[in-house]
């Protein structure tokens, strides 16, 4: 998602500096406090990563590295064995990382969701 927003709109720094802008060159009470809120919801994405950069090496951060990259460089593996028909044979997961995937994986990616949707409608 960051990076679709740096692709399109630009980075956080720069979307605030044209909503800063905005609201500088505002003609009316109406587009000032557009900009204004645009303004504060940047201003609070802003204050959102700097937050998250700080919990990198967190407890649930490092949870997510500790589940998911295992997983995905078997899935990785997986593909490359199906592509290259590679010697080595990855397609069965051993049963304890099974249990743990099909529990943590989809908890991981639906609490990530509700985070993000409770963040956007807030």
């Amino acid at each position: 998602m960051t990076l679709l927003r740096l692709l399109l709109g630009g980075g956080l720094p720069e979307q605030l500096r044209r909503a800063y802008e905005a609201r500088l060159t505002a003609q009316n009470d109406a587009a000032r406090l557009t900009a204004e809120r645009d303004v504060e919801r940047i201003s609070a994405a802003i204050e959102m990563a700097r937050i998250s950069a700080a919990d990198r090496w967190g407890a649930t951060s490092l949870g997510r590295y500790l589940i998911m990259l295992p997983y995905g460089l078997w899935w990785a593996a997986v593909h490359l064995d199906s592509i290259l028909d590679a010697p080595w044979s990855v397609l069965a997961l051993p049963p304890q990382i099974h249990g743990m995937a099909q529990i943590l994986i989809p908890a991981i990616i639906i609490a990530d969701g509700a985070a993000l949707a409770a963040r956007r409608w807030q």
